[in-house]
């Protein structure tokens, strides 16, 4: 039998003894006090909140290298792979540049080779003993510099005619195009915007919840309020203060791209953890505090809780009270009332 139906049994045993009680004193005796104990039960809370799509930010593509856009392959609103051509320049500047770096490159190709003949005519003499250790170590030091030189001139030119081609950094929307065919782009001037596809997340404001209780990585559901299929969604964590109404904002990441400016629900399904709970028929509203009337051995007396979601008939109990203390369930405003007006005493 589980801690509901037993707590349920226990509640209509209570009942039925204060009624039998009430009929058997007549119509002048009060009705029977009752209680029950509170019981610990596992639950695995589910939370929901409003959500709306969040854009990120912006990615700019800029031009490394001064020149005049030859071609312009993308318009404002157009998506974008990773790796997508974007524009690509030419014009004098980078004419004279590309010829620079192929000057460099085939001068030091040239210091390279003259280096491999110089090392290699060294260690000729070394075999005629016509030269020594100490100068065939310098010509492998030329020879290794002027490697590295040829190596990085190679390198060089090969960024130069890479950044000849303006590339989306990744997958995307164009929001904007800043140039047009024929425009002077200088160095690090931008060419275009683009909206990331993967850059989107989900504000959702919650209540009666804390940001402890909302831990990230905690998965869940969006359900878009346009009526399409659901969409997985993980807590990247809260933002931050409470609002003045009480809501908590958290930040989720969603499980597939989001149509920009969407709106929904979000339903998060928190860790099993055990709740105490205590019938409805318990719970005492008195000028925006909830109380019960614990009953204990020396009497009954008031306590203050804070509650939390209703499970059918009885209600979480979210501090306040503990497991295995028994709380009046029958008449418990009118005692709780009688205590309270006992403390008063009527002027003379």
């Amino acid at each position: 039998m589980s801690e509901n139906v037993r707590l349920h049994l226990l509640r209509w045993c209570v009942l039925c003894a204060g009624l039998a009680v009430f009929a058997g004193n007549g119509a002048q005796a009060a009705p029977a006090v009752g209680w029950v104990a509170a019981v610990a039960v596992m639950q695995t809370p589910r939370i929901s909140g409003f959500a709306s799509e969040q854009p990120g930010g912006l990615v700019t593509v800029a031009s490394a290298q001064s020149g005049i856009v030859a071609t312009l392959d993308v318009l404002p609103g157009q998506a974008v792979a990773a790796g997508q051509k974007i524009a690509r320049l030419g014009g004098p500047q980078i004419t004279a540049a590309m010829v620079q770096a192929q000057g460099v490159v085939l001068d030091a190709k040239a210091a390279q080779h003259a280096a491999e003949i110089s090392l290699t005519a060294e260690q000729q003499k070394l075999r005629q003993h016509l030269s020594t250790l100490q100068l065939v170590a310098q010509a492998k030091a030329a020879l290794a510099a002027a490697m590295a030189r040829s190596a990085t001139a190679a390198a060089n030119l090969a960024a130069l005619r890479e950044d000849v081609i303006l590339r989306s950094p990744l997958a995307g929307v164009v929001q904007s195009v800043q140039t047009a065919n024929g425009d002077l782009l200088a160095a690090g001037q931008a060419a275009a915007t683009i909206q990331p596809a993967s850059g989107t997340w989900l504000r959702a404001v919650f209540y009666n919840a804390a940001a402890a209780d909302i831990a990230p990585g905690t998965t869940g559901l969006f359900t878009p309020g346009n009526g399409g299929d659901p969409v997985p969604v993980s807590v990247r964590g809260a933002l931050g203060a409470v609002q003045p109404d009480g809501g908590l904002p958290v930040a989720l990441i969603p499980g597939a791209p989001l149509a920009p400016g969407i709106f929904g629900t979000v339903t998060l399904t928190l860790p099993a953890r055990a709740e105490t709970i205590v019938p409805a028929d318990a719970l005492i509203l008195d000028k925006g505090q909830w109380w019960v009337m614990l009953h204990t051995a020396q009497g009954d007396h008031p306590a203050a809780v804070v509650p939390g979601p209703a499970q059918g008939d009885d209600t979480v109990i979210k501090s306040g009270l503990k497991p295995g203390e028994d709380v009046v369930v029958v008449n418990a405003y009118l005692l709780y009332h009688r205590g309270i007006a006992a403390l008063y005493q009527p002027p003379d």
